[in-house]
């Protein structure tokens, strides 16, 4: 088990220390299995006769998915985080006690992205990159109502019976025994029925959106939270979309030392470093929930009528969810370094940097040892496993130029940077014996 204390100043008028503790797998995770796998056999038990034998067979595949990921290490356990968002959905309760919230479990998952998820079975996920994006309480709050509906309208449910009805209808049999016998032609035949098949699905879940968009509404008007933020929320998560690494990292500024100035072919595109291959971003949204078809204007345009099209006001960010938008953005750095995803660790570090939400001593902390992690992996020629190579046509701007800038790099000159940089730290951060020490190993690289 690890947990992490990690002492985090932020910087501002008032300075002050925030203990920072979480882990990556539950103190109590013999519990939370027990409780993952009796949800999971009331689930199994709600379903008839009809196609049992398989639904069961899913119900378990999924289970074993979800405890793998419980065991990999996909989500965070903290008490902040954990205390923030329950206080939350204690209103939520509070004001509409007809929701059976016996088996409800919120886990929170260490994705960047934006969103989150109800599994069906009482347990829901929230992405660390959702509190990102939300502003309010109130934002928040109605994300949640939504995503409680899911569960009341029992969607999850009647999405996997409606999956297993369509693939098992005499009509699509029918087809598929056609496919089968059919001589040529067969793949592309394959791919139009595919193709169909999946256009019902994705109408389907348009309009299972838009239920839990009015049910949840309705769940949000019983509470105290503003209910212009049903709107706000959605509006903050279509422009998430194109936000994800949308902070300029500004490596010229970071990097530009006096006795070794920053040098333009160090961000310089390459062509060969691209992978055309790869048909996606890093980070494309094509999860389901609040980032999912139908489009989010017509989602928006429906709100607004059921809300008598009331102007939706900015809601302003709460002091406590200010600070965990700081926390989050902390523990995302550390989950980027412990799962050797630099490229990402050192923009979340920079972008933190230059929105001064860590003070210096933590960034020449972590930047040092990222440069140096930076050395070692491209001295043993396997830096390529941790930093992917650029998509051409990715929209990640800014992790693009990270990502270039740390593949143009060469050895001598990681070597010069990683001196220079302890060396502009050096008098804040004497008394950190491991700062020291990195300071050495870049001195003696030097001579």
């Amino acid at each position: 088990m690890r947990i992490f204390f990690l002492f985090l100043f932020f910087n501002s008028t008032s300075c002050f220390a925030q203990n920072i503790e979480f882990d990556y797998l539950p103190q109590n995770k013999d519990s939370l299995e027990k409780y993952v796998n009796e949800v999971n056999n009331k689930k199994i038990k709600k379903f008839g006769d009809n196609y049992h034998k398989k639904i069961k067979e899913n119900i378990q595949e999924r289970k074993a998915v979800f405890l793998n990921k419980i065991s990999d290490s996909s989500f965070v356990f903290n008490k902040r985080i954990t205390a923030y968002l329950n206080t939350i959905l204690k209103e939520i309760y509070f004001s509409n006690p007809e929701i059976n919230k016996n088996d409800f479990y919120f886990f929170i998952d260490k994705s960047q992205l934006p969103n989150a998820a109800c599994y069906g079975n009482g347990i829901f996920t929230v992405n660390l990159g959702l509190f990102k994006y939300v502003n309010s309480d109130d934002e928040l709050a109605y994300i949640l109502c939504h995503e409680i509906a899911h569960y009341v309208l029992e969607h999850n449910d009647k999405s996997l019976l409606n999956y297993f009805e369509t693939i098992n209808s005499k009509e699509n049999k029918k087809k598929i025994k056609v496919l089968k016998n059919q001589k040529y032609g067969k793949r592309k035949a394959y791919s139009e029925l595919i193709e169909d098949l999946s256009y019902n699905f994705l109408m389907r879940s348009q309009e299972v959106e838009i239920e839990a968009d009015s049910l949840g509404l309705l769940l949000f008007k019983n509470t105290k939270f503003n209910i212009n933020a049903s709107i706000t929320s959605l509006k903050n998560l279509e422009l998430s979309d194109k936000l994800l690494f949308n902070e300029d990292p500004k490596l010229k500024e970071n990097f530009n030392f006096q006795n070794y100035p920053f040098k333009d072919v160090w961000i310089k595109k390459d062509e060969t470093l691209f992978d055309i291959t790869k048909s996606s971003d890093d980070f494309i949204l094509d999860k389901d929930s609040l980032s999912s078809h139908p489009s989010i204007p017509l989602r928006i345009e429906k709100l607004n009528f059921l809300i008598n099209n009331r102007t939706s006001s900015i809601v302003e960010n709460t002091n406590e969810l200010n600070e965990i938008k700081k926390l989050v953005s902390f523990v995302s750095i550390i989950n980027f370094i412990d799962s050797n995803k630099l490229d990402m660790a050192f923009y979340q570090c920079l972008v933190m940097h230059n929105q001064k939400l860590i003070d210096s001593k933590m960034y020449a902390e972590i930047m040092s040892k990222l440069l140096r992690r930076t050395y070692e992996l491209k001295e043993k020629h396997t830096f390529g496993r941790y930093v992917s190579p650029i998509y051409p046509f990715s929209d990640e701007l800014y992790l693009n130029d990270v990502k270039q800038f740390l593949h143009n790099l060469e050895l001598k000159n990681i070597r010069k940077i990683g001196l220079n940089f302890c060396l502009s730290y050096k008098e804040i951060m004497k008394q950190n014996k491991e700062f020291k020490e990195t300071l050495n190993y870049f001195s003696s690289l030097n001579h």
